[in-house]
């Protein structure tokens, strides 16, 4: 039976002729009705007896977000894969999870992928994309009735370990954000984050069940069509990473259109001086810049920090999200007071169920119970924002002391981008283009504060910090660049 709601992420209540989807080859706005009809034309083409996983090869193209509305109507599992990773990447993963059905908005890599006898192809019209079935489906068990959407945990490394979620968990954490960002009819998506990335991903989302409209962009912001397209559909919510921040710090706010009022940072810290200068230049121009928290496994947002209380809270990722609870633990899991720094815990409807690595994994039922220690370490204060300090495996050991690589990176970070990486008994520093004129004494500095020799430290230059296609920093990457 086909679900018209596509799990509740698009609801009925939206009136027909309003505004939903941005083409932005036609410079028009796709009506809910036109989306609409397309979602429920593809998902009665998917419908077949039994649950079925999908793999969509998700491009920041209308298309992409018809075939996961469609796949969600019509009750399967659909996995979010990078339609960019390489053609060997992209077979390991089928191979290992044997989708029944493939969707992607360029039938290039989807052809290279079920490019077999056993596949059949699908001509399809309209705004939705590419299909292909596989026909030996009855071959594996279907996946669990509770499970929605499969998300990698490193969707540009081609890591073959998903995040299992339900439909319930992604619409709840949507509602979540939508609450805390005051997202309403008006708001405006600029969709430009990779869709197959969780912060991405729950930009359209947030949107979808507020009743707001969506603008996918594929140019970087550095394009100069960027800002141009962002005019002409109106979008007012800008979600950026640290990298689009000190993109954004360099350039200027001058560049973006005054349709902007809202700025939305999360994918790893933001310098303290980056988070001033952003709330400052967004409050003048009368906008708001809230800083998030989350992961993937939360689907992915657990905590907000208000626009208006950012200066007297800097430092801060926010507060649980609403309906959700941030907890600290020791390392026995005794509840911590406020204050102090344990393992950051959350709990809340939006946790994941669990984790796969292969098919089989797929028939697994919720082994979370709502409740997802995070990896993280951090402190609440009395009001309950959360203070994180770092990740508890963010950690080298230096002659026989446990230090944060994260905090480094936050004292090294006020001369530049910088990337921290363990070598064993010592720590790359690696600054993104010209060396800082005071690199060297700031690290001997840091050096003394820890109590570790100062030749512990080895610094040097990198034209660029590798990143993944979220934005933040690539440590493997970076560590082969400096080739230690």
């Amino acid at each position: 039976m086909i679900d018209p709601s596509c799990a509740g992420l698009l609801g009925e209540h939206r009136a027909p002729s309003t505004p939903l989807l941005w083409d932005d080859a036609g410079r028009r706005w796709l009506s809910a009705g036109e989306v609409r009809a397309e979602v429920l034309m593809l998902a009665a083409t998917m419908a077949r007896p039994g649950k079925q996983l999908i793999f969509l090869l998700a491009a920041n193209h209308r298309s992409s977000l018809i075939g996961l509305l469609a796949a969600a109507a019509a009750g399967h599992a659909v996995a979010l894969v990078d339609p960019t990773l390489p053609p060997e990447k992209l077979a390991a993963l089928r191979d290992r999870y044997r989708p029944e059905i493939v969707l992607a908005a360029d039938p290039s890599p989807a052809l290279a992928l079920c490019g077999g006898s056993n596949w059949t192809h699908v001509a399809v019209e309209g705004a939705r994309p590419f299909m292909a079935y596989r026909q030996d489906a009855e071959a594996d068990s279907p996946p669990a009735p509770e499970l929605g959407l499969l998300l990698l945990t490193s969707g540009t490394t081609g890591s073959a370990k998903f995040v299992r979620l339900s439909w319930s968990a992604v619409t709840a954490n949507a509602r979540q954000i939508a609450e805390s960002l005051a997202i309403t009819p008006d708001s405006v998506a600029i969709a430009h984050l990779p869709l197959h990335y969780s912060y991405g991903l729950s930009v359209a989302t947030s949107h979808l069940v507020a009743g707001g409209r969506i603008a996918f962009l594929e140019d970087a912001i550095t394009s100069p069509d960027f800002w141009g397209k962002v005019l002409a559909s109106g979008g007012t919510h800008f979600p950026g990473v640290p990298f689009h921040y000190s993109v954004l710090a360099r350039l200027g706010l001058e560049l973006v259109p005054p349709s902007v009022d809202t700025f939305t940072q999360a994918g790893g810290h933001l310098d303290a001086r980056f988070q001033t200068l952003m709330q400052a230049k967004a409050s003048d121009r009368g906008a708001r810049f809230f800083v998030m928290y989350g992961q993937t496994e939360a689907a992915p947002r657990m905590a907000c920090l208000p626009s208006e209380r950012l200066p007297e809270k800097l430092g801060s990722v926010g507060i649980a999200m609403p309906g959700g609870c941030l907890r600290i633990e020791d390392a026995e899991g005794r509840l911590l007071p406020a204050g102090e720094t344990g393992g950051v815990v959350y709990e809340g409807a939006n946790v994941m169920l669990g984790y796969a690595e292969h098919r089989a994994d797929l028939t697994r039922g919720d082994i979370m119970g709502g409740r997802l220690e995070t990896g993280d370490l951090g402190r609440l204060d009395a009001e309950g924002f959360l203070f994180l300090s770092g990740r508890a495996a963010r950690f080298a050991k230096i002659a026989g002391l446990r230090l944060s690589l994260d905090d480094m990176e936050r004292d090294l970070g006020v001369l530049g981008m910088v990337a921290c990486v363990d070598l064993g008994e010592r720590i790359a520093v690696a600054f993104e283009g010209d060396m800082p004129a005071d690199a060297k004494e700031r690290a001997k500095a840091l050096a003394r504060a820890c109590k570790i020799p100062a030749t512990s430290f080895l610094i040097r230059t990198l034209p660029e910090l590798a990143r993944k296609s979220s934005g933040k920093i690539d440590y493997a990457r970076v560590k082969e660049a400096l080739n230690v």
